[in-house]
């Protein structure tokens, strides 16, 4: 390729690859004044602010400027740009036509698997693991995979090789993180991989040996995390996490990659980490390693999807929405939420892949795909419909097997769901209806609840720095407040959230924990429409505008709220995150005093069990002891949060 077909390819999303979008925006203001002093196949020269930048045939990675900063400067990227809409010289000779440049996902996907695996050396089975949590974007000939853990992306631009790949992420990763992008590219095109994952389902349990590791590398975690070792905490939990022997524990797996994520912003000094909040996760993480240690065959620890299904009577439901998910460890689907009309029960159905299988499946596939003989999934949402054969699990899990058909499909009338028990208007009941069904401790509800509820108005959207969410306040019937939240990437289709209430008939929500924090999650939207229900599922639709009159009355509410002063802040667990974010304090450094206060704090709130906790830790830190400490404080603030 020449340099100058090279130099076409790196357009400004590789660019901002290659360095950031800031020193990008001063490159381009510096452009005008640019002056190329040569270019040609096999070097060029650019003079820019002074500075004098050569790029040699190895394209801008490999760039050189005799200015004083180091790495990839503001002037490369000058001199990039001004290559980039330099015109071809008219007075050159023809030159033979160069072949068409090969987009990089096609490169990649034309790799043998001997190429693949001979640059990922001893990575690749860890590679091959992380590939399933890539996402991917394809922009042109170029090519981007990102990576919640390790924090990390890899762009691949048309006319290089693996080794020239713009990554972004810790350095002792590079190698893993780019194999395993290249992986993603070639599973998203249909490349079949030489040596495929066993499933999940089919892996052997983990072993005593393994979970004796992560019991061990859980506890060393703490003295790495606050005693300025973090990077040592980050990378051995990531290659446990990505480890073949924890495959068959999704659950761990999801923890240890998250609790990596973690360790990686402490190490970096990143604004997202607090000590209390990992502690929490480090302690829940190695309740969970302890449990599987001693019940190594236990579907509910491990996270295993192994149910099985037995035929029960036609049944009839209301169908109030469906989502689309992803988890930590690459898993995806879609799920559709039901309500059993004559025992009252939530049921659901769902339709998903594992980690590693079938690339090309997407929530937004099945969304739009055939189910139970319906043209499409979405067809479902906001009906009333009779389920003919089906086979249920004894969670309340609807099999979705083709020889379940739904039949008698109509439209949910508004009166339906306003006249329906599982319509909820008052918070209160709506803690007490969570208690009962998410359980307590390690066997905790893992999949999220739903719940039918019923706003009075929501507030304007804020952002949460700590959680890194939007959240909305909605206000029940008797002034009691929730919080709605959502990702930043879920938050454009729900901008409209705060116009619907008053108005709208109700909102399925999804409950569940996310770190230390129980949260609540739009998933479908209930309106009216000449009486009967038209079902908005927030993950494939925008929400429309609020009636006018809707957003008239939430103005009022709002303005009322502000001028009363009405800070609206739910019950917290304040106590229990208090002890949190003191515990991690003195892993830092030990003061019994201030063990001392938070013991008699407990005492006096009747939280016993953690008060001779904190007592104990005064004599003994001992990291198991430390993370029992934390684990009780979590439990706590569950409690607390579901408290009436």
């Amino acid at each position: 390729m020449s340099l100058r077909a090279l130099i076409t390819s790196f357009d400004d999303d590789a660019l901002v690859a290659l360095a950031n979008k800031g020193l990008l925006r001063r490159a381009q203001k510096a452009v005008p004044d640019a002056q190329v002093l040569h270019f040609d196949d096999d070097e060029a020269g650019v003079q820019t602010g002074g500075q004098t930048v050569t790029i040699p045939a190895g394209g801008p990675q490999t760039a050189t400027c005799d200015c004083p900063a180091t790495g990839v400067c503001s002037h490369i990227l000058t001199a990039v740009l001004a290559l980039r809409d330099s015109p071809e010289p008219t007075d050159a000779e023809p030159a033979t036509p160069e072949a068409p440049t090969v987009s990089a996902s096609d490169w990649l996907a034309g790799l043998t698997a001997d190429q693949l695996r001979k640059f990922a050396g001893a990575d690749f089975d860890g590679a091959a693991v992380l590939a399933a949590t890539a996402h991917v974007d394809q922009r042109g000939g170029n090519a981007q995979a990102s990576f919640p853990s390790p924090e990390a992306t890899v762009t691949f631009v048309a006319g290089q090789d693996l080794k020239a790949a713009l990554y972004k992420g810790p350095a002792t990763r590079k190698r893993l993180v780019v194999a395993a992008g290249a992986i993603a590219l070639r599973d998203l095109a249909g490349v079949a991989r030489d040596a495929p994952l066993a499933s999940p389902s089919a892996a052997p349990a983990p072993d005593s040996e393994t979970m004796d590791a992560i019991l061990r590398a859980l506890e060393e975690a703490i003295g790495q995390i606050f005693h300025g070792s973090a990077v040592l905490a980050e990378e051995r939990l990531l290659d446990l996490a990505i480890s073949a022997k924890v495959q068959s524990a999704p659950r761990l797996m999801g923890q240890l990659m998250t609790l990596s994520t973690q360790a990686g912003w402490a190490e970096a000094g990143d604004v997202r980490f607090e000590g209390g909040r990992f502690l929490a996760a480090l302690s829940r993480t190695y309740a969970l390693a302890r449990a599987i240690r001693l019940c190594p065959e236990d579907t509910d620890l491990l996270g295993q999807a192994r149910r099985s299904y037995q035929p029960v009577a036609d049944m009839t439901l209301m169908c109030l929405g469906l989502h689309g998910w992803t988890t930590p460890n690459g898993a995806r689907g879609l799920t559709a939420y039901f309500l059993d009309q004559e025992t009252g029960e939530h049921r659901s159905a769902t339709v998903a892949r594992g980690a590693g299988m079938d690339l090309a499946f997407t929530a937004y596939q099945a969304y739009s795909n055939p189910l139970w003989g319906t043209p499409a999934a979405s067809r479902l949402s906001g009906t009333f419909l009779v389920l003919e054969n089906p086979l249920c699990a004894e969670d309340g899990q609807i099999s979705t097997g083709d020889k379940t058909r739904a039949k008698d499909i109509q439209p949910l009338r508004t009166s339906d769901v306003q006249n329906s028990p599982a319509l909820i208007r008052r918070w209160s009941d709506l803690r007490a209806d969570l208690r009962v069904r998410m359980g307590t401790g390690l066997r905790r509800a893992a999949a999220p609840v739903p719940s039918l509820i019923l706003p009075h108005s929501i507030s304007e959207p804020q952002f949460d720095d700590i959680s890194q969410r939007y959240v909305w306040r909605a206000t029940d019937t008797v002034g009691q407040t929730l919080d709605l939240t959502a990702t930043p990437d879920d938050r454009p289709r729900l901008a409209k959230l705060h116009t619907q209430f008053p108005g709208a008939v109700a909102l399925l929500v999804l409950t569940s924990v996310v770190g230390d924090d129980l949260i609540h999650e739009p998933v479908t939207l209930l309106l009216s429409s000449l009486g009967d229900v038209e079902a908005v599922d927030v993950k494939f639709r925008d929400l429309p505008a609020g009636s006018a009159l809707a957003r008239a009355k939430a103005g009022l509410l709002q303005g009322f709220q502000r001028l009363t002063g009405s800070s609206g802040t739910p019950l917290q667990a304040a106590f229990p995150a208090q002890v949190l974010s003191q515990l991690a304090e003195q892993c830092r450094h030990l003061q019994p005093d201030t063990l001392a206060r938070l013991a008699a704090g407990a005492e006096a709130r009747q939280l016993l069990i953690l008060a001779d906790r904190l007592e104990g830790l005064k004599k003994r830190q001992a990291p198991e002891d430390i993370l029992a400490t934390a684990y009780l404080c979590q439990e706590a603030m569950m409690m607390l949060a579901l408290a009436d």
